[in-house]
């Protein structure tokens, strides 16, 4: 076609329909490119929410990892504790097995029949067994002294009121001590309610206890007043001779055990070694 032919083929109406067709191209080659964009942005947008949870969920794999490592760890923590425990109480209940032995030899030795053997012996494991609850209720770590000294005073410190004095700076001691002394308070009380200040309407008894100079013994004194007269036993009874003979050695001190005429009079000297802590 001439261009003189191309000229008479434009139209004003020709090129109005161009502009348009190509208008119409350009919209729709726009339009698949933002589409294409879009698409591409939303593809993004949810592998990074896909990576994104990837993590959170890897990161509550570490923790449930940590977790899991803790709780074994502290489960065999538990399992050694529960070993040591367990040989610790093996151990202590030998040693009180022999102790229970060792009181019933004694006492039926010194016993003429088999209600005042029973009433005795009966007394005395009371007496452990009491000693045997503090530790209990303290996890075998040790006791209050001074809730040991009222604990074998307690029925007596009720009815008598006043005339029981307990004095002395709180210390926690070994379980061995324990149920050493708590014996020995035993023999003593029992002592006092037959023969000594309990035994009258106007005797009285005062326990106390103070450290030594250097603090490295802690000193006891049981002291009877106001009860009848008092003369040294002509034989050596089951008390006595647990209290001269075992309890001073068990405690790693020493025991002095005298009977003025004013009254029984019973100085435990305990080892620094047998105290856990002080106040």
């Amino acid at each position: 076609m001439a261009w003189d032919g191309w000229i008479d083929f434009l139209t004003p109406a020709a090129i109005t329909g161009g502009i348009i067709a190509g208008s119409l191209l350009l919209l729709a080659l726009a339009a698949l490119y933002l589409f294409g964009r879009r698409g591409e942005s939303a593809a993004r947008a949810q592998l990074r929410a896909e990576i994104a949870a990837h993590r959170q969920t890897l990161d509550e794999l570490r923790d449930a990892r940590r977790q899991l490592v803790k709780q074994v760890s502290e489960r065999k923590a538990d399992e050694n504790q529960l070993r040591l425990v367990l040989r610790e109480l093996t151990h202590r209940s030998k040693n009180l097995l022999t102790v229970i032995h060792a009181i019933a030899r004694q006492t039926a030795s010194r016993t003429r029949s088999v209600d005042d053997f029973l009433d005795g012996f009966g007394a005395r494991l009371q007496a452990i067994g009491s000693s045997h609850d503090l530790l209990i209720a303290d996890n075998w770590q040790g006791a209050s002294l001074r809730m040991l000294v009222e604990q074998q005073l307690e029925a007596q410190s009720q009815s008598l009121g006043g005339r029981i004095a307990i004095d002395g700076e709180d210390v926690m001691l070994k379980s061995e001590a324990v149920h050493n002394l708590g014996l020995a308070l035993h023999e003593l009380t029992t002592n006092a309610e037959k023969y000594g200040a309990l035994s009258n309407a106007k005797g009285e008894i005062r326990v106390d206890w103070k450290f030594c100079d250097d603090a490295g013994e802690l000193k006891l004194v049981w002291q009877e007043r106001g009860g009848p007269a008092v003369s040294p036993p002509e034989r050596s009874g089951f008390g006595r001779a647990m209290i001269e003979n075992v309890v001073g050695k068990a405690l790693e001190g020493d025991v002095t055990l005298s009977f003025p005429a004013e009254g029984v009079r019973c100085e435990i000297v305990i080892s620094a070694a047998q105290i856990t802590s002080r106040g």
